[in-house]
């Protein structure tokens, strides 16, 4: 198992993608924390990672907080005395509709920012100065092909402007935060999904599943591999990223996309 004795954090983990990682970590043998605001939502991902025989706790956690998130990184060192992998994959993109520049208000603007940009950087804030006391450390982000101009399902598209800019910024912050922490032992990827169906039930898929056939076509035409994405097809991408098997690279984006 490529995760097997690691303990880690993962944000957004109530949900798709998030839940997804949990899941592959368990799986490869990883102790976690899982984070998210929905507090319910995620205990019940830790609990069916406890009754396939893993170990998962739980908190509850707005990773826009300073406050709270730096409270989420105490409970894991409490927990497993260390923490070897970060996952920031807490996110959204917010109100569903299409606006022009004009339309969007600050109050819109600074929502996404600070979920999707400013909370990835409050939890590698309060991460990266244990990781350098260890001399090892495991970061993967959770960016968006968004972030490329990349529309998003027929119908479905949030409003695209401030996610995109937010998904954008966790590439340079990747970039950049690699290069500070490398000759500290820490490794700072990012993962870029793209077209991806989550879970039954979760908004993604719901928003796709009310399409008519025609209109999912045209979604999957638009992928050179003629299909949509799974999420824990996502999830093995970050738990390589996360294992040692990535010895050699980090500062990259690993794009999850199907070609598009």
């Amino acid at each position: 198992m490529r995760l097997e004795g690691k303990k880690a954090i993962i944000t957004g983990a109530a949900q798709g993608l998030g839940r997804a990682i949990a899941l592959d970590f368990a799986a490869e043998g990883a102790e976690m924390l899982l984070a998210d605001i929905q507090g319910e939502k995620v205990a019940q991902v830790a609990a069916l990672i406890g009754e396939n025989g893993g170990r998962a706790e739980v908190v509850e956690v707005d990773v826009t907080d300073a406050a709270r998130v730096e409270a989420m990184i105490q409970s894991a060192i409490a927990l497993f005395g260390d923490v070897d992998i970060l996952v920031n994959d807490a996110g959204g993109s917010g109100t569903v509709g299409i606006q022009q520049i004009e339309d969007v208000t600050e109050e819109m603007w600074d929502a996404q920012i600070d979920l999707n940009l400013k909370g990835t950087f409050l939890a590698c804030k309060a991460m990266v100065p244990l990781m350098r006391k260890r001399g090892y450390g495991r970061i993967v982000n959770i960016s968006s092909s968004t972030a490329k101009g990349n529309f998003g399902a027929l119908g479905t598209s949030a409003i695209r402007l401030p996610y995109a800019s937010a998904k954008s910024g966790i590439i340079g912050f990747t970039y950049q935060l690699a290069k500070d922490v490398a000759p500290d032992g820490i490794y700072v990827n990012a993962v870029m999904p793209g077209f991806i169906l989550t879970e039954e039930g979760a908004r993604v898929r719901g928003r796709y599943e009310i399409l008519n056939e025609n209109d999912q076509a045209n979604m999957t035409s638009t992928v050179p591999l003629g299909r949509a994405g799974r999420a824990d097809e996502v999830a093995k991408a970050v738990t390589f990223l996360a294992s040692d098997d990535a010895s050699y690279t980090t500062g990259t984006i690993l794009e999850v996309t199907g070609g598009r």
